[in-house]
């Protein structure tokens, strides 16, 4: 059963670490009482859970359903639902999330939520940081919420996955490129959304994943976006969390980024995620 001592909040933004519950073992009202908890918060952290893959997609499945990974991506040998990203001999995934995102926004119809346990970690180093876009919107000055709000931006993956895709070293990362250009070629969604669950207003805009805001100059698509992003990545809005084994994070990526620090090296860090589906994001 989930109450106000099972919540310790990690900031005054977002964050909050949850004690006393076990995701093998939930039933409905300890569902409900920690969607309120993940809306309010936006990352909830499990201490030391160790669930199994299947048991990690069962958890995951309570709050949502699962979406299929995208070809190419690295299964767990026990459920494919289950992305393994790994970082060994200092190559792997922290290519490319060691920068503020939210996950796959140039899809049309990005991912509700994610669901990550810690399974290899190196001796030191390897936290990951989230931040509240939702806080990032409340703390830009009036006028330039009246200028950005009803803006659209045009998000795409391939300028960076393409670094990564051609340089690993494997013999598949052309055909998965042409594949990444076929499949995904990229969405144009609004830079303020609002929330299709609590209905709060968020920037929707990344480092990652947006490349131009429309209607505007090549000149002052940069310069906006630049500022946006800038004001985005503030150390006010965000938290840091240093993983233990078996640890879970549940986030919502409808109105949060993450940033996967790089910073162990060549040792070997392994996470297991589960990813679920979402909706076109909607305008403010």
């Amino acid at each position: 059963m989930v109450t106000m001592g099972n919540i310790r909040p990690l900031t005054g933004h977002i964050g909050a670490e949850i004690s006393g519950i076990d995701l093998r073992h939930l039933d409905d009202c300890t569902v409900v009482a920690l969607r309120e908890a993940w809306l309010e918060h936006k990352v909830l952290f499990f201490p030391r859970q160790g669930l199994s893959a299947d048991e990690l997609v069962r958890a995951a499945s309570r709050f949502g359903d699962i979406k299929p990974l995208h070809p190419g991506l690295e299964r767990h040998p026990d459920n494919p639902d289950v992305m393994v990203t790994a970082t060994r001999d200092g190559k792997g995934d922290a290519v490319f999330n060691a920068t503020w995102h939210s996950d796959v926004t140039f899809d049309e119809t990005p991912p509700a939520a994610s669901m990550l346990q810690a399974e290899t970690l190196p001796s030191v180093g390897g936290d990951t940081l989230f931040m509240s876009m939702y806080a990032a919107w409340d703390a830009l000055s009036e006028r330039l919420k009246e200028a950005v709000d009803g803006l659209e931006a045009f998000h795409d993956g391939v300028p960076t996955f393409t670094p990564y895709l051609l340089e690993s070293g494997t013999a598949d990362g052309s055909e998965r490129l042409r594949a990444l250009k076929r499949d995904y070629p990229g969405s144009v969604h609004p830079v303020v959304v609002r929330h299709p669950e609590s209905e709060r207003r968020a920037l929707f805009v990344n480092r990652s994943f947006t490349q131009r805001i429309l209607g505007l100059t090549d000149i002052e698509s940069r310069g906006l976006l630049n500022l946006l992003i800038e004001h985005c990545e503030q150390a006010s809005f965000q938290m840091r969390w240093s993983w233990s084994k078996g640890d879970v994070a549940f986030w919502d990526n409808r109105c949060t980024m993450h940033y996967a620090s790089r910073d162990y090296g060549a040792e070997e860090r392994v996470m297991h995620r589960v990813t679920l589906k979402g909706s076109r994001p909607l305008a403010a």
